[in-house]
Order: C-alpha cells, then sequence, then structure tokens
C-alpha cells in the first residue's frame, strides 16, 4: 500500500473497495468510507459482523491537509472505540 494510503489508514490493508484496519483492543475490523454533498461517513465492521459503528460528519475538502488528518484520525478513533466497547470484539 502506498505510504500516502497508510497515512490514512496505519498498518491496513486495501482491496476490492474494502479496508481492513486493526483494532487497538486486537483482531480487526473491515471498512469502505465516502461521501458527497459536504459530508464524509467512516463505518467499521467487525470480522465475524457481531459489531459495527458509522459516523458521519462534515466534509473537510478544501480544507488543509493537516485538518482532514486530523479530522480522519478523531473518526478513525471512535469507530476503534465503538467496536472495542466491553473488551475484544469475537473473532472466528
Amino acid at each position: 500500500m502506498s505510504a500516502e494510503v497508510q497515512k490514512l489508514w496505519p498498518g491496513g490493508r486495501y482491496g476490492l473497495g474494502l479496508v481492513e484496519r486493526p483494532l487497538s483492543c486486537g483482531g480487526t475490523y473491515w471498512s469502505h468510507e465516502g461521501g458527497d454533498g459536504g459530508y464524509i461517513t467512516l463505518n467499521g465492521v467487525t470480522d465475524d459482523g457481531g459489531r459495527s459503528a458509522v459516523v458521519s460528519m462534515s466534509e473537510a475538502r478544501g480544507d488543509t491537509p493537516q485538518h482532514i488528518m486530523e479530522q480522519e484520525n478523531a473518526a478513525s478513533a471512535l469507530i476503534d472505540h465503538a467496536l472495542c466497547a466491553g473488551g475484544r470484539p469475537r473473532t472466528r
């Protein structure tokens, strides 16, 4: 994966439109983010499908690269927190 993509999804893997990302509590989750018309969504689903979370936020397009990264990192941290709440997610 390119260095630019690794900045957005550290430790992640990408293919077929999906990103596999590591969870801070162990395991991984699957995601596909996107947006249009002034908003961005970031989502995540654990490997077993037992937990999912979605964040929708105002778009930072045209903003500074630093602000875009801060927004991406905050949303990613929120998804991680939601998927890890209550302990380690179940795995297959």
